[in-house]
């Protein structure tokens, strides 16, 4: 685990050093866009890098260029965006979003697009149903604020805990939620934070029972959330779409609304609806 940190940390270095070296934003030293270059976008691999290649595949962009950039390594990729490294970025969710913004005073990223939704799912590789899950058994869930909150609700909604907050409470603060708020736990489950591209690997820890894995990094690791996943996410009033944002002062650039609007069409729904098969659900079709 360890070596495997060491290595992540030198990836994320590399990735920063040689953006700093060539510029690696479109934007101008004035901080105004250069229209004529390429949109440079850093996106998760499956489904957002996919999803914009097939964009461009099904000729959805026009004349419009966009370099996608796949995440690799412990990147901060909003501060990427933030500081112009890149012009926009395709990973999170809008309470993601939210919760970088009130971190980092100042910050003006905001989404421009709302594509997909990648069910959060429960899976294991010990167990094969819920009523399979033993006693004192082990869950590992994201370590981020927002995804932990969303991995909670997931097991409330499996029968295996109730918290004590309320989803529906349009002031619910979802990244404050943590197993603190956990006020029955009939299994006596125990809880291990873990950061999210490391959750579908720890299903063959050991020591864990259960994880609760993203869409897209279990789609990464081969999973089928559709058919492997014992519970995931109802899709419907689920605040988790994903979304394409970029600075406030690149929102109106016509490569970033030409790309917001081929995410957001028809054509690129039904690819999702025919490539994914209910792991990746389109929020526009």
């Amino acid at each position: 685990m360890r070596l495997r940190k060491l290595l992540t940390g030198a990836l994320a270095a590399t990735l920063l050093t040689s953006m700093a070296a060539c510029g690696a934003g479109s934007s101008s030293g004035d901080g105004s866009a250069d229209t004529s270059k390429p949109l440079k976008v850093m996106a998760d691999v499956i489904p957002h890098a996919e999803l914009i290649r097939e964009a461009e595949t099904l000729g959805l962009l026009g004349d419009v260029k966009v370099d996608v950039v796949e995440i690799s390594g412990d990147v901060d990729v909003n501060q990427l965006t933030e500081a112009g490294d890149m012009d926009a970025n395709f990973f999170q969710h809008v309470p993601y979003l939210d919760d970088w913004n009130a971190n980092h005073p100042g910050s003006d990223l905001v989404p421009v697009a709302t594509v997909h939704l990648e069910p959060l799912g429960l899976y294991s590789k010990k167990v094969s149903a819920l009523t399979d899950i033993p006693n004192d058994a082990v869950i590992a869930i994201p370590a981020d604020a927002t995804n932990q909150a969303r991995g909670l609700f997931l097991l409330e909604d499996a029968g295996l805990i109730k918290l004590d907050v309320d989803r529906n409470d349009p002031n619910l603060d979802y990244s404050q939620i943590t197993d603190a708020n956990v006020s029955e736990n009939p299994k006596n489950i125990s809880f291990i934070k873990i950061d999210r591209p490391q959750l579908a690997a720890s299903l063959d820890d050991p020591a864990v029972t259960l994880s609760i894995v993203n869409g897209n990094y279990a789609l990464e690791a081969g999973l089928v959330p559709a058919n492997d996943a014992l519970i995931l996410e109802q899709v419907e009033g689920n605040p988790y779409a994903n979304v394409l944002v970029t600075k406030a002062t690149l929102k109106d650039d016509p490569r970033v609304q030409k790309l917001a609007e081929a995410l957001e069409s028809p054509e690129l729904a039904q690819y999702i609806i025919d490539n994914y098969q209910g792991s990746v659900l389109p929020v526009n079709g």
